[in-house]
């Protein structure tokens, strides 16, 4: 294939902490691999830690990454510690709606200046050929694709990772009804501009055509990284793991309400004792309340926080099963963790409502759907018959990220 010019804009890139760097770092590292020259423009980390996912840009050649200043207000994207920052957390909260008529929780509110000129830079100093830009924050893809007119030869590709006018999500339902339908303006812009629409979910697709008749919509669902795996022992006679242990792991976000399951769980196996010896739980996570909430149980929890994908995968590989409270607004998502769930061939314990991940996990017979009404007896089956789910029929070489980027390969 032709080797392209390709610039990737996305505001949250290694060393960025957070899942929104992971998608298009790892992308942008396998279209560095196939001989692309691949340009990055995202935000400048202002925290003091960085990105689980710092490896997978250690490949790129350092003077192709461009961070702009992020220009939004910290307080506003961090904990609240104190009287003082709820103070200031007050003051922006009041004075950021001034500066937009559109969702002022978007991070990248004031991009548009120093982002448009560092694009043209590029666009003419590296010839770029592909545009690819992913979001959230959604204020940066609208900046971007305003250029499309402007430059007619050069394909403007937009990925959407989230929902961005419906669903709930990054505040677009307490922003007020006309500053949402300023937001749904921009995003029939974006849709009628941009040469393709990509998203990682059918639902978002199938919002975007219904309300903005997008016939550009493809799907790009996630992928696994292979590279992530490497370290991975096979499971032998040799391993730490006992045979009479039984390990759940839970790990990536996971909302506080979700906890009060695992704690009832773990209440109702107390009165099957021979299986409650054997059960210990791992969680993987940054929310650190997880763990005050479960206090009564610290015997059969280990917590861990911040563990890179390297020591999180060889972890998880000891796993009898996998358990993953969803929020319930995501039960048509197949989230980042899917396929690295699917690689490592583990059984789903699936606690959300009704939908397509819960139909998918059925279908493929890798899991059992928790709800409200039939938990504890529907895990408590799953964990006596793990026989009764297996990877033996699953397409699972379709979740590598190798295949995704032949995928993407053909839309460049």
């Amino acid at each position: 294939m032709e080797k392209k010019n390709i610039l990737i804009i996305n505001y949250v890139f290694p060393p960025y902490p957070g899942i929104g760097g992971r998608r298009w770092a790892k992308f942008a590292k396998y279209l560095h691999r196939r001989g692309h020259n691949v340009y990055v423009i995202a935000a400048q980390n202002p925290f003091d830690y960085e990105s689980t996912f710092i490896n997978d840009i250690k490949e790129l050649p350092k003077e192709n990454l461009f961070y702009l200043p992020s220009l939004y207000p910290k307080i506003m994207i961090s904990p609240l510690k104190s009287w003082w920052d709820k103070l200031k957390y007050q003051f922006w909260y009041r004075v950021l709606p001034l500066f937009t008529d559109g969702n002022y929780y978007d991070r990248s509110m004031f991009w548009k200046r120093q982002l448009q000129n560092k694009i043209e830079e590029l666009i003419h100093s590296k010839n770029i050929q592909t545009i690819i830009v992913s979001g959230p924050p959604f204020h940066y893809v609208y900046y971007t694709v305003q250029l499309r007119e402007k430059y007619p030869d050069i394909k403007f590709i937009v990925d959407y990772r989230d929902e961005w006018t419906f669903n709930g999500v990054h505040g677009i339902d307490i922003i007020g009804e006309k500053r949402k339908q300023k937001e749904i303006e921009k995003e029939r812009y974006v849709c009628g501009k941009a040469d393709v629409v990509l998203s990682c979910h059918e639902v978002i697709l199938d919002y975007l055509n219904n309300l903005h008749e997008n016939k550009k919509g493809l799907l790009m669902q996630h992928a696994y990284d292979k590279d992530d795996f490497g370290s991975i022992k096979s499971i032998g006679k040799n391993d730490e793991k006992s045979n009479k242990d039984m390990i759940i792991s839970i790990f990536g976000t996971i909302e506080q309400s979700k906890v009060n399951y695992l704690g009832e769980i773990l209440r109702q196996f107390e009165k099957h004792r021979e299986l409650y010896k054997k059960i210990n739980i791992n969680i993987y996570s940054f929310n650190t309340l997880l763990l005050s909430s479960l206090i009564n149980y610290k015997s059969k929890i280990n917590f861990f926080q911040n563990v890179k994908p390297e020591i999180l995968f060889n972890e998880i590989k000891l796993s009898d099963f996998v358990l993953v409270f969803h929020p319930d607004r995501q039960r048509d998502l197949i989230t980042t963790k899917f396929p690295e769930i699917f690689y490592l061939q583990k059984p789903i314990l699936f606690f959300c409502e009704k939908g397509l991940v819960s139909d998918f996990i059925i279908k493929h017979k890798i899991g059992v759907h928790l709800t409200e009404e039939n938990f504890n007896e529907k895990f408590l089956y799953a964990l006596k018959h793990p026989e009764e789910f297996s990877y033996k029929n699953f397409p699972i070489e379709e979740w590598d990220y190798e295949y995704r980027t032949n995928e993407l390969e053909k839309m460049i």
